[in-house]
């Protein structure tokens, strides 16, 4: 008989290393949406973008501000994981969508009522091109 507290079944809209966080911290999995139509209807969602297998949180947005096709957001994880890894790691990025509150942390990010980026992004001046595909402006960095 063993007690293992995680699951091993972790369903594909969840970020992997937020949802063993969650069980091994006795915290609720229910801050997970299934998809971005879900979010959108969603008060309080925000769209999460991950890198280094949920090492490296690249945004967080809510979902009211967000503009752009989920496809859109899909090119933006992508582009983004391009600049802080130099490569094409399809297994190693995530996007979910979440239900959080402003000020809220979460694991290598921060929870705002507006766009975070993480700060080698910033540091590259990328902030603004970021949030310019977010609110559909424009269509990749």
């Amino acid at each position: 008989m063993t007690d293992n507290k995680v699951s091993k079944q972790i369903p594909d809209h969840h970020s992997p290393v937020r949802h063993i966080l969650n069980e091994v911290n006795g915290l609720s999995n229910e801050i997970f949406i299934k998809d971005f139509q879900e979010a959108k209807e969603t008060g309080h969602s925000y769209v999460i973008m991950e890198g280094d297998w949920g090492g490296q949180i690249y945004l967080s947005c809510p979902m009211s501000l967000v503009e752009c096709s989920e496809e859109e957001l899909q090119t933006l994880l992508i582009d983004l994981d391009k600049v802080a890894w130099g490569c094409n790691d399809v297994y190693g990025r995530g996007l979910y969508y979440e239900i959080h509150f402003s000020e809220e942390g979460i694991g290598g990010g921060m929870i705002t009522d507006t766009l975070w980026v993480h700060d080698e992004f910033i540091e590259k001046n990328l902030k603004d091109q970021i949030y310019l595909v977010i609110s559909g402006e424009r269509k990749t960095l």
